[in-house]
């Protein structure tokens, strides 16, 4: 009998962290981010606007924990051909890590959408890329307005995750994320810290500035919030770039191929890198070696659902 109910004991335990089981965000009152209190003037929101009011707009998203420096040079690319260009500096990042600890992702995205439906109201045509985190809020989006007056007219995401361990898809990058559940009871964070930079130049990536270490809390928000997402990927309709490097080590590849068999974009374009750098080939629109050709893609795709719509 003891061992029987150590079995079911163990069984619900396991259940009950990879699941999610029963899972909802605490923290869902609307937030805004504190730009006063960026630790550094490159963490601040991106605004290109046109000097002749343009009907064409692109809001580019970033990730978790990053910043809008990521897009510095895909926001100076989508100035010059015409757009104007947003990157918002979601809220509780790019100040103190103390800040994301205890939000969710129920709050970042809720900014977003505010923010989209903003930019949406004023442009005859508004496009919007993510990467990593910010192409799973991109997606969502695509589900969220899709066959609605507010859809978007072009979605682009860059190593997009819909999930970040999978056991059916025979993927898992960390075990220790079935552990999170569990740890969030305990700790909101592991080791976190500000990062800036590095000194070596490595193709960009020595560029990147956000956080580091583990956001356990924040962080469990946004592996319920993915399950959320993959289920509703057939609703998004509208057009849809999604961009992947094969040999990711942030993001599972396999991901890509999910978000191609799922939803009903039209057109879908899928398209895969294969770089041979020494870094995580996930944030690509900072890397040097292939940010001018994604760029070139990008805007071409824009450009495409864009035809009809006068710069």
């Amino acid at each position: 009998m003891a061992i029987y109910i150590i079995v079911v004991v163990v069984g619900a335990f396991i259940v009950w962290n990879v699941t999610l089981w029963g899972y909802t965000d605490r923290n869902k009152q609307p937030l805004e981010p504190e730009l006063e209190a960026v630790f550094d003037p490159r963490c601040r929101p991106i605004v290109m606007e046109q000097v002749k009011p343009s009907e064409r707009a692109v809001i580019m998203v970033h990730g978790f924990p990053s910043t809008p420096i990521t897009y510095a040079y895909a926001a100076e690319r989508a100035y010059q051909a015409g757009y104007d260009v947003y990157v918002p500096l979601l809220p509780g990042f790019g100040t103190k890590p103390e800040d994301l600890e205890h939000t969710t992702f129920s709050q970042w995205y809720a900014y977003l959408a505010e923010f989209y439906e903003t930019v949406r109201a004023r442009h005859a045509f508004t496009a919007v890329i993510g990467t990593s985190m910010g192409a799973s809020m991109t997606l969502r989006l695509g589900e969220d307005y899709s066959g609605t007056v507010q859809k978007p007219h072009a979605l682009v995401t860059v190593a997009a995750p819909v999930f970040l361990n999978s056991i059916r898809d025979r993927s898992i990058k960390d075990w220790k994320m079935y552990l999170a559940r569990t740890a969030a009871l305990f700790y909101s964070s592991i080791k976190t810290g500000i990062h800036v930079g590095k000194e070596e130049e490595n193709d960009g990536d020595e560029q990147w500035i956000g956080y580091t270490g583990q956001f356990v809390r924040s962080g469990l928000s946004f592996l319920y919030a993915l399950k959320g997402i993959r289920k509703n990927l057939a609703s998004i309709t509208c057009p849809l770039m999604a961009i992947h490097d094969l040999h990711d080590r942030t993001i599972s590849y396999k991901n890509l191929k999910i978000i191609e068999e799922h939803v009903n974009a039209k057109p879908f374009v899928s398209r895969t890198v294969e770089m041979d750098k020494d870094h995580n080939k996930h944030v690509l629109l900072m890397y040097r070696s292939v940010q001018k050709e994604l760029m070139d893609e990008i805007l071409q795709f824009m450009a495409e659902q864009a035809h009809d719509i006068p710069q």
